[in-house]
């Protein structure tokens, strides 16, 4: 089921709510592309989505983690270590669709569904959520 975007995920800065607002809808295209497939995987197509979540995640992660660095947030080692695992997943799981490693690549595309949008919305509520209200409204001024 697709992840829709709710007010209650905001952080109250521009940058890191416009960043998660992004990853959900790559999250959300992910998972519409494999449900059309009817079947089949498109692999070109879920390649370069996959391959769009990692660069983005990268970079979002990058900004977040400035933020936080440069507040002095008391959570940034949690976050960061949040943010490594979910890199690893995705490393590991890009890294094995590459190379043919997934027996059953619909099955394999689903469970990949499921641990992105957990991961992303309890990552969210439960983690990036500790920062509202403690960063400013924008990053970079």
């Amino acid at each position: 089921m697709p992840i829709a975007w709710d007010e209650q995920m905001k952080v109250g800065n521009r940058e890191i709510d416009s960043d998660h607002r992004e990853l959900i809808s790559i999250v959300n295209e992910f998972e519409l592309a494999a449900a059309q497939s009817a079947g089949e995987v498109n692999e070109r197509q879920m390649r370069i989505i996959l391959g769009r979540l990692q660069a983005y995640t990268r970079d979002h992660f990058a900004r977040e983690e400035y933020l936080q660095a440069t507040t002095n947030f008391d959570g940034y080692e949690e976050n960061k270590r949040h943010h490594t695992a979910l890199r690893k997943s995705l490393a590991d799981f890009i890294d094995k669709y590459d190379a043919g490693g997934f027996d059953d690549l619909k099955a394999a595309t689903d469970q990949m569904i499921d641990f992105l949008n957990h991961w992303l919305v309890d990552h969210i509520l439960k983690i990036d959520l500790k920062m509202r209200g403690r960063l400013s409204t924008e990053i970079w001024r």
